[in-house]
């Protein structure tokens, strides 16, 4: 039978595999339309995403809450407790289906006020928007219930592959559309009917490998109180998450317009491609931190949580060097210079990426150990003041302004009120104030390095595909060289090496680290 590593080796290699595929499938898309329709149709894509995103706020982290409840009855074979679990789902999610449907076509008059200027001529707002919101009912309505199996039983890899597959064939399929027939019509119409195959698939092969489990049963009044507290959490958990990413978009159409909405995205695609690949690692790791939690000890698990979050740390600075000396040249060898930012906006993007991610194991262990009730005050203050700092920054300052906003409640309401919530309800023996000089640590390093790299990167001053080489091999090599000479001191520096090796399936050389017990 497969340990915990061994599921987390799989889920984070197939992850990191599949959204590799699904960058370049991104990028090729992201290529075409602008070339064949331009960059407008790029921001007109982003400004629906972020729309829907914040419409699909109705499903109130239920997906989240329903794993979290699986994990102990899989654990157990508790097969009648697993299927009552499903059928709930399942009704759930026909709901949220529902719910949404009547919210999009609540907004509908209002779109025009959101989308400032730039519409492209000839363009029906309300039927793009009505083909993109069918997508994302389809999503929910088509037994996306039973993808729940395959990430509380630790086989997140199934989902990825599925997701990969049917993102692979959908972009094929709206290139060529774009391409034969310049219609961003067809290139929409793709999206729902890609959906429906996949979601049918996701109900075959889950039906094949868990035969057993029906949606039948009921679950009883206590777990579904339970159930409420956590989707409770949850969803104010995702209020501040998509908020965060969703209402930059949408404060930038209404203020700066369609285009700067373009030039904005282009470098948050980047950004956000590298995060959903640290995502993925996070949460290919996620039902196994659930499983030590359950069955194992609150010592041993905060020792993993040491060696999670100085890897996690180490591979979030040397991503982030790196962007210091490569984003520039790859924006302008994308799509030109006429897309390109000035560099202490390519700065702000750095810093962004770094902020989302450097409490991203507390987090993992916060959504894991189920203490979404405990935290639920902190996401509406994290969204109130967000959403304020925008629309003031926004007028000064313009796109600077959105992101300082975001960083500025990542940094000082995520990182340190989101950290106490941990550190209050579930490593209560251990101190959180040794944690966060860490984390300042972490920042002091990586800031250190991307000075350094950004330096260099500027004297050698290459251009295209040499300088996307040369800057990331000098931002790999200061990153490693810093990071390493500023951790060496730190307990879990030698288990964390360990670990990563384990995981990488080098046992010999993870033995030689591993402190010997007398």
């Amino acid at each position: 039978m497969a340990t915990r590593t061994q599921h987390a080796r799989r889920n984070i290699i197939t992850s990191v595999i599949n959204k590799l595929v699904i960058m370049l499938a991104n990028f090729i898309m992201r290529t075409v339309l602008i070339k064949y329709l331009g960059e407008v149709y790029l921001g007109l894509d982003s400004l629906f995403v972020s729309i829907l995103q914040i419409l699909s706020l109705t499903e109130l982290g239920i997906s989240a809450a329903m794993v979290y409840s699986m994990y102990k009855p899989l654990a157990e074979n508790d097969t009648p407790a697993v299927c009552a679990l499903l059928r709930l789902y399942r009704t759930v999610y026909r709901w949220i289906a529902l719910i949404m449907t009547v919210l999009g076509l609540a907004i509908t008059p209002f779109l025009p006020l959101i989308v400032h200027k730039d519409l492209p001529e000839g363009i029906n707002l309300y039927v793009l928007f009505f083909i993109n919101l069918g997508n994302t009912v389809l999503s929910y309505l088509l037994f996306a219930y039973r993808s729940s199996l395959f990430t509380a039983d630790q086989q997140y890899s199934i989902n990825n592959n599925i997701y990969s597959i049917f993102k692979v064939g959908a972009t094929v399929v709206q290139v060529i559309a774009i391409i034969l027939f310049r219609s961003y019509y067809f290139y929409s119409i793709v999206l729902p009917l890609s959906t429906i195959a996949k979601n049918l698939a996701l109900y075959i092969i889950s039906n094949r490998m868990y035969p057993q489990y029906k949606c039948e049963g009921s679950v009883p009044k206590s777990e579904i109180e339970n159930i409420k507290k956590r989707v409770a959490g949850m969803f104010l958990h995702k209020v501040s998450f998509v908020f965060r990413n969703s209402l930059d978009s949408i404060v930038l159409s209404a203020f700066l317009g369609l285009t700067i909405l373009a030039k904005y995205n282009t470098y948050y695609y980047v950004i956000n491609a590298i995060s959903g690949i640290m995502i993925l690692v996070s949460n290919s790791v996620t039902a196994s931190v659930g499983n030590s939690i359950v069955v194992e000890s609150k010592a041993k698990n905060y020792a993993d949580f040491n060696k999670l979050q100085l890897l996690y740390i180490f591979l979030t600075s040397w991503l982030t060097v790196c962007l210091v000396g490569c984003l520039q040249p790859f924006i302008k060898l994308w799509v030109g210079k006429k897309m390109m930012f000035g560099d202490s906006i390519m700065v702000i993007f750095c810093i962004y990426f770094f902020a989302t991610h450097f409490c991203r194991v507390c987090h993992l262990y916060r959504q894991a150990a189920g203490l979404w009730w405990q935290d639920r005050y902190r996401p509406i203050v994290e969204t109130v003041v967000n959403l304020t700092l925008n629309i003031l920054l926004v007028r000064f300052i313009g796109v600077s302004g959105v992101m300082f906003s975001t960083i500025f409640c990542i940094v000082f309401i995520e990182g340190t009120w989101g950290t106490r919530i941990l550190f209050k309800h579930y490593f209560t023996e251990e101190k959180q104030s040794k944690y966060m000089l860490k984390l300042l640590w972490s920042w002091l390093l990586t800031a250190a390095a991307g000075a350094i790299c950004y330096v260099i990167c500027g004297k050698i001053g290459l251009q295209g595909i040499p300088a996307l080489i040369v800057y990331g091999i000098i931002g790999s090599v200061v990153s490693v060289a810093v990071f390493a000479a500023g951790s060496f001191f730190l307990p879990e520096f030698k288990p964390s090496i360990a670990f990563a090796l384990k995981l990488a399936g080098l046992g010999k050389l993870q033995a030689k680290l591993t402190p010997k017990k007398n």
